[in-house]
């Protein structure tokens, strides 16, 4: 009698294949999107913080999303900044996107900098390849994004109805992707004389803090973060991304519920006869619902096994054709799938579970 639920698990192996299947798209799905979405925003704060810089410097009520900056500064702007107690160095940078790659719809988002101040507010362009910056519409690109494109040096991209060549390849892991002269995109942008925001280093020995205090006593209203507070930002600011996660939660919980409990019910319908029997040899209504969920449990383990699985090989799908994502696969969510598959499955076995304790034995073994 111990073994019933592992006899009817590889006894109807069809019905256990779907009802795995399913729990392992559920947890999957949550997994590898939740984690898509998380591991995008933290590759992109990291490569802002690997900039090396020490300070951010927005307009007023600017978003950490840095893409979602526009050119509202001053370039001048960074001459006031020298002049704070604490403060080394300033680079502007003016922000822009590309929307094709090579004819590819692709948004890939852009620096525009000057060579000169960008490499002292932090580790700068380590230009791998080429000459890097040194020309009128040079273009630089990352190692990740000449890889995955085929960009090599020379190469001739149409960027903001302007032909640029690539003249470097630069080490991926810092800034952006792309990388022109400040001016270049000015003139490009029709925003001469404007910057998106500011790098800002600080003197060494001086503490970050006491920078950052500095600048917000000197320009009151505008966004002064800490680079090494960058990430905790990002997530603060990112709007919707609790809600979509919500909602995947629910959907996959759903989709454990549903599949399950259509797969008991069917089951206690095919077992009809069975349950009866085991009534009449006096099987208690509490010893039938135990037998129901444990076969439900044992369903749903192996669903978040499986979808454990499902998820490495799409997070591995997902790096290999697109190398510029990321999915950050974190622990704590393993942990929530795995709750949600199983919770889920049991929840939708308890009606097939009550339904079965309440056959009529006598009933049960007339069914046809």
């Amino acid at each position: 009698m111990a073994n019933l639920p592992l006899a009817n698990i590889f006894n109807r192996k069809t019905r256990t294949t779907v009802g795995i299947l399913a729990v392992a798209l559920g947890v999957a799905l949550l997994l590898v999107l939740v984690g898509l979405a998380n591991g995008s925003l933290e590759e992109t704060a990291e490569r802002i913080m690997n900039v090396g810089a020490d300070v951010l410097f927005q307009p007023p009520d600017s978003s950490p999303f840095l893409a979602l900056s526009a050119g509202v500064l001053s370039e001048r702007l960074g001459e006031r900044l020298l002049d704070v107690p604490g403060v080394a160095s300033v680079a502007p940078i003016l922000i822009g996107s590309l929307t094709k790659v090579k004819g590819q719809s692709k948004i890939v988002m852009m620096f525009g900098v000057d060579k000169a101040s960008y490499n002292e507010v932090g580790v700068g362009l380590e230009i791998l390849e080429g000459r890097g910056l040194a020309r009128p519409l040079d273009l630089v690109v990352d190692t990740v994004l000449a890889a995955a494109d085929n960009i090599v040096l020379g190469e001739k991209m149409m960027i903001m109805n302007r032909e640029f060549e690539v003249s470097g390849i630069c080490r991926a892991g810092a800034g952006v992707r792309v990388f022109m002269a400040i001016s270049d995109m000015q003139e490009a942008t029709a925003q001469i004389g404007k910057a998106s925001f500011f790098f800002i280093k600080a003197a060494e020995g001086v503490s970050v803090d006491d920078v950052s205090a500095s600048l917000k006593e000197r320009f009151e209203g505008y966004k002064i973060t800490a680079l090494a507070r960058f990430s905790e930002a990002m997530r603060e600011n990112a709007l919707g991304l609790k809600e979509f996660i919500r909602a995947l939660s629910i959907f996959a919980a759903l989709i454990s519920y549903l599949v399950i409990l259509l797969a008991m019910y069917t089951t206690i319908i095919e077992r009809t006869r069975e349950i009866g029997i085991l009534k009449a040899l006096g099987a208690s209504k509490t010893y039938i619902i135990r037998l129901v969920m444990v076969e439900s449990f044992f369903i749903c383990v192996m669903g978040v096994v499986v979808g454990f699985l499902f998820s490495f090989l799409g997070r591995w799908g997902i790096i290999t054709f697109f190398p510029t994502l990321s999915v950050d696969l974190n622990p704590q969510w393993f942990a929530m799938s795995a709750l949600l598959g199983i919770s889920g499955g049991l929840l939708g076995a308890l009606y097939p579970a009550y339904r079965a304790a309440k056959l009529d034995p006598v009933e049960a073994l007339n069914f046809e």
